[in-house]
């Protein structure tokens, strides 16, 4: 955006705009963009599940505003604004109405390292995806003051629900991104969106490769296996079904939005839509390439960018065009997929959560992280390193080795992880039936 916005208003207009100028243009146009961006996902988002979800169960869905119900979202959104704000009597005032402020600021800020095409990163920071994750983990904090400001039993258990959810999940989430962290050796989004050129295989690993940006993780076995936990964690994160445990409403009401109406309740189901999203836009990052595919690095390399100043700015928006259609298209792609689930699964309870979580994700995504190092090795490392046993290999015959390994190690981590949590769950029927049979008769 910054050499677009010097370019027009240096080159094009003459206007000879002093570098703070261009910065605070570029910037202001970036910060309103993504501000009008973000309501408008959520109300497609509603709108787009709302319909699948009638697909998917025989019905109709929203069809009486606007044409096939196109304007129930805007429909939704005034009620928000016009239904009365009731705080309970023995609430904290100030807690009630912080708590969802609190969990909606983080999910703003986590846009500014999204790169929704080449060049068109809002903050392209060289530790974005740990800006994204820690940013992301603020949001717990406002689910707690919600439970337990709102005085309410109901509320507070769905708050401590939530958190110990998200602290569980949050442990393999960060295990899986270091898996691609030790792959790329880096932690900027925009390194790792990068790193994804080639045709089904990197050219980080194989240079020979042509670049059609298709050279994902997640043809890899080290991204399949961190992809898949990634992807089951982030449910968890986002409160998906069947993770929807801090939201059950057939136990605790509506969890720790019991007691919220009005617009502070639109700001939680803001925040969670949103929040959904990002994390789709993520896993599409990391695990698909983001906006890579095929055409845009050659339409990026004749626009106007750091390395070419002097390009064509009309392949500027023809590469950030098809950029954006690839990474929407991902991105709902996956957003498809939690409606799809929510649809066809049902909840969990919250040991299965628990157990799920801490004895077979977190182990998997750490042998997973074993893999990527080996990964390194093989297709990085010589003697110097003290891996010379790859060196006579080739490119091809390095590649082939890591994949071949990685495969066969995770899915041997994968059978003894299920054969473990098969043996530990026969074990708990087995007390469950005795403690039954021991229980006096009333």
């Amino acid at each position: 955006m910054n050499d677009v916005v010097n370019y027009l208003l240096n080159q094009l207009l003459n206007l000879d705009a002093p570098s703070w100028v261009v910065a605070l243009v570029s910037y202001t146009l970036i910060a309103t963009i993504l501000f009008l961006v973000v309501p408008f996902q959520m109300l497609f988002l509603t709108y787009y599940e709302r319909r699948t979800i009638a697909r998917m169960q025989d019905r109709i869905g929203p069809n009486r505003v606007g044409p096939e119900g196109i304007f129930q979202p805007i429909a939704d959104g005034v009620k928000m604004f016009t239904k009365e704000d009731i705080v309970p009597t023995a609430a904290d005032k100030w807690v009630h109405l912080l708590a969802p402020c609190i969990v909606v600021a983080p999910t703003m800020f986590m846009f500014a390292v999204v790169p929704w095409g080449p060049g068109m990163t809002p903050v392209d920071m060289n530790v974005g995806l740990l800006f994204f994750f820690a940013i992301s983990s603020i949001s717990a904090v406002g689910l707690m003051m919600a439970g337990w400001g709102s005085n309410n039993k109901f509320a507070l258990l769905g708050a401590m629900r939530a958190v110990a959810q998200m602290v569980s999940y949050e442990i393999p989430v960060i295990s899986s991104l270091l898996a691609i962290v030790l792959i790329t050796g880096s932690l900027s989004i925009g390194n790792i969106v990068a790193h994804q050129a080639g045709l089904f295989v990197s050219t980080s690993d194989v240079a020979s490769v042509p670049d059609f940006g298709l050279g994902w993780f997640v043809f890899t076995p080290v991204g399949f296996v961190a992809f898949i936990s990634f992807f089951i964690a982030s449910l968890a994160e986002g409160e998906r079904t069947p993770f929807d445990i801090p939201e059950a409403e057939s136990e605790i009401v509506a969890g720790y939005m019991t007691e919220y109406s009005g617009m502070k309740f639109g700001l939680f189901y803001l925040a969670q839509y949103v929040l959904n999203f990002l994390l789709c836009a993520i896993t599409a990052i990391l695990f698909f390439g983001g906006w890579q595919g095929p055409g845009v690095n050659w339409l990026y390399s004749l626009a106007i960018s750091p390395v070419n100043p002097d390009g064509n700015p009309l392949f500027n928006l023809l590469a950030g065009v098809l950029g954006v259609f690839y990474f929407l298209l991902k991105t709902y792609l996956f957003f498809f997929v939690m409606v799809w689930l929510r649809g066809a699964f049902p909840r969990l309870r919250v040991d299965q959560l628990m157990d799920f979580g801490w004895k077979f994700l977190i182990p998997w995504t750490l042998v997973n992280i074993f893999s990527a190092a080996l990964w390194v090795g093989f297709t990085r490392w010589g003697a110097e390193q003290g891996f010379g046993i790859a060196e006579g290999l080739g490119e091809w015959g390095r590649w082939g080795a890591a994949f071949a390994i990685t495969l066969a190690l995770n899915l041997i981590a994968y059978l003894i992880l299920v054969r473990i949590n098969a043996s530990s769950r026969e074990s708990q029927y087995v007390f469950d039936d005795q403690a039954v049979e021991v229980a006096p008769s009333r």
